[in-house]
């Protein structure tokens, strides 16, 4: 799939590069464009109109808020079965949703053009389709998540590290090569790859964010 025609998937399914308009305000440019690839995690924060960053509460979550308070260490998304390849400062409601061996393969199938959250668009009515539309919530695709990171960013990202389980793991692994071969990522960026027991993965995590 070429770049242009990503793009203009993306544009049929009323999808564009730009950032919502309840999004909070983007980070200030970092010295060195890194790309962090964190999992969500089970355990979120209650309330209405919370960001990615904050609503997730898990471990990881922690470790990334302690060591990088300001966001001024890495461009941060993350990966979810429900939400797919999202910006870590969107708006994100809370949601359950558990990322299967299945729900992996078809994240990798869909790509960077596959559009998250899923809906079901079979009504036996045009009204009932059109309420359900209405009430949707914005649609979204990784394509042109990083589409927005990297415009931040002001260049392709040179330093990437993708950390969760062992699902995540592969689809992120998946989107990055994907990422690479539309220009997203520099060619000769390194991948770190953190996966590991929980302690372990929290501190190979600081340790990336915090590295010269």
């Amino acid at each position: 799939m070429t770049h242009a025609t990503l793009c203009e998937l993306m544009r049929q399914h009323d999808l564009d590069f730009t950032a919502p308009a309840d999004c909070a305000p983007a980070a200030r440019p970092l010295a060195r464009p890194r790309l962090l690839i964190l999992a969500c995690s089970s355990s979120k924060a209650e309330g209405a109109d919370l960001s990615a960053r904050d609503r997730y509460t898990g471990p990881l979550w922690q470790t990334l808020k302690a060591a990088d308070p300001d966001g001024s260490l890495a461009h941060v998304a993350f990966l979810s079965a429900r939400y797919g390849f999202g910006h870590s400062r969107d708006p994100l409601p809370h949601y359950n949703t558990l990322l299967t061996a299945k729900t992996a393969d078809t994240m990798i199938q869909r790509g960077l053009a596959g559009y998250y959250p899923n809906y079901n668009l079979t009504f036996r009515t045009q009204g009932a389709r059109d309420r359900h539309l209405a009430s949707r919530e914005r649609l979204r695709t990784a394509g042109g998540v990083i589409a927005r990171l990297v415009r931040e960013a002001g260049c392709a990202f040179e330093d990437v590290a993708i950390c969760g389980g062992k699902e995540y793991v592969r689809v992120g692994q998946s989107y990055v090569a994907e990422m690479t071969d539309h220009g997203f990522i520099a060619a000769s960026a390194p991948v770190t790859i953190i996966n590991d027991q929980i302690g372990y993965m929290r501190a190979k995590l600081r340790r990336w964010l915090c590295e010269p």
